[in-house]
């Protein structure tokens, strides 16, 4: 969020979740409450109804390859989100309703703080920032940024960079390729408390900040090189490509139906596949869990699943997953 929409939360808030993007949270409530959970007095964050759904494309075929070299195991082609309960689930954008939701588990990391904001690598893992808001000072607590098994749930330890580093403290992410001809990629944060790009040199752990932003934004990739952002602060609402070399921004699509974030409390989260973008989107002054919008290649946008009975505030995709519409 932008330092003015951090600042007009006059109420003690609880946890910030923002990549890829992952997701942001920001809760009027106050307090640690249960395990990586929030404390919830905006969002019920209950789970959705829906079973294992199944995953009705055949993600190799067609034109549907993710990249130059097809060297991706079969669960980092998907979407997996995760949500104020410390829960992480797969998510089948073929499926237009809430069994397109089927749960991996609760993850097994650090259980005082919450999630915050995910990214999901070719290596199958989820990185996963946790921390809490301080209440008073606005500030950021980080505890970490940990390695999540997409295929279990099961913690496997801190990630080789962590929170802090070129003032990156809070932030969303997103994986994107080094170009279209290759599948080697690179991490890219956006900073929520001061806006700006920065790229993980996992070499180092340190963050490199590369450019400005037009405000907090959660980050997705692909394997086009691809970098974009959802912007939720700015008005209205919009996706908009960012050079991952300085920050410019290249295109942009304005999602009107979006409702402003509001200052009751909001969480929101962001994931290209198969060619559009799914936005994961909660406002508590209008909605009682997260609302999945998707937005098509030609700047269409609808509200593809309502009321999915979650509160997501992470999501994240890898630059596996299908670049084309399925077919």
């Amino acid at each position: 969020m932008s330092p003015s929409r951090l600042t007009a939360g006059l109420c003690m808030l609880g946890f910030l979740g923002c990549s890829d993007a992952g997701g942001q949270l920001f809760e009027p409530g106050s307090g640690n409450a249960g395990t990586g959970g929030a404390s919830n007095t905006g969002g019920s964050g209950a789970a959705a109804n829906g079973g294992s759904g199944g995953f009705l494309v055949d993600l190799d075929g067609g034109g549907n390859e993710a990249g130059p070299a097809n060297d991706c195991a079969d669960e980092t082609k998907y979407v997996y989100v995760i949500d104020d309960k410390n829960r992480m689930y797969k998510f089948d954008p073929m499926i237009a309703s809430k069994a397109a939701f089927s749960l991996v588990g609760t993850m097994g990391c650090k259980g005082g703080e919450g999630p915050n904001s995910m990214s999901v690598g070719r290596d199958g893992y989820a990185y996963v920032l946790y921390g809490t808001q301080n209440p008073y000072s606005g500030g950021y607590n980080c505890a970490g940024v940990l390695k999540v098994d997409i295929k279990t749930a099961q913690c496997a330890g801190p990630s080789s960079f962590q929170c802090g580093s070129a003032g990156f403290q809070k932030f969303g992410m997103g994986f994107a390729t080094d170009s279209a001809s290759t599948s080697s990629e690179s991490l890219y944060l956006s900073n929520s408390l001061q806006p700006g790009l920065g790229r993980v040199d996992f070499t180092t752990g340190s963050v490199i900040r590369v450019g400005d932003l037009p405000g907090a934004a959660e980050f997705t990739g692909n394997a086009k090189g691809e970098l974009w952002g959802f912007f939720p602060d700015v008005i209205p609402p919009a996706v908009i490509q960012v050079d991952k070399t300085n920050g410019n921004v290249l295109t942009t699509f304005p999602l009107s139906p979006l409702p402003p974030l509001g200052t009751g409390g909001y969480a929101y989260a962001f994931a290209y596949w198969g060619g559009s973008f799914y936005i994961f989107y909660q406002v508590n002054d209008y909605d009682s869990s997260t609302n999945v919008w998707r937005l098509d290649a030609s700047g269409n946008v609808e509200k593809y699943i309502p009321n999915t009975g979650l509160r997501i505030v992470g999501a994240g995709v890898s630059t596996c997953a299908p670049i084309e519409p399925p077919k």
